[in-house]
Formats: C-alpha cells, sequence, structure tokens
C-alpha cells in the first residue's frame, strides 16, 4: 500500500482531503494538541516525499510560536 494510500485509509488526529491531482492534511482541530501531534504526521511526510507525491505547500502557523505546520498541500504523481 502507498503511504498516501495509507493516510487516507487508516488516518489518524489529522483531516486528509484528496483532490485531483493531490491531497491536504491539516490538524483535527485548532487545539494546542492537535497541532502538537500533526507534527509527528508532518515529519512522516518529508521522510516519505518521493514516494509518489511531493509536498507543494507546507504552511507554517502565524499565530503560534515554534514554526508548527498547520497545512500541508500535497501533489501527487499520477
Amino acid at each position: 500500500m502507498a503511504f498516501i494510500d495509507e493516510l487516507a485509509e487508516v488516518g489518524g488526529n489529522f483531516i486528509f482531503t484528496r483532490t485531483e491531482g493531490g491531497a491536504s492534511l491539516k490538524p483535527a482541530s485548532g487545539s494546542d494538541a492537535d497541532l502538537a501531534s500533526f507534527q509527528a504526521l508532518v515529519r512522516r511526510v518529508r521522510d516519505h516525499e518521493g514516494d509518489g507525491f511531493a509536498i507543494h505547500i507546507d504552511h507554517v502557523c502565524s499565530d503560534r510560536p515554534g514554526n508548527l505546520v498547520d497545512l500541508l498541500v500535497l501533489q501527487i504523481d499520477d
């Protein structure tokens, strides 16, 4: 199973939205706990970049310290 397919099927404490040619991932809510746990997913996605997808945007949260990513937009290879 491809990493992206695993994210979509298994899920977790995040929201996965598939679009034509891409996908987006964001924390399940705006809570500090969800944002903090989302960082582990960000690391996993970065580690798997190139496995059928590329990170198009990794948006850093502007209202919290620590350079926390609150949105990933992926370009998925066909």
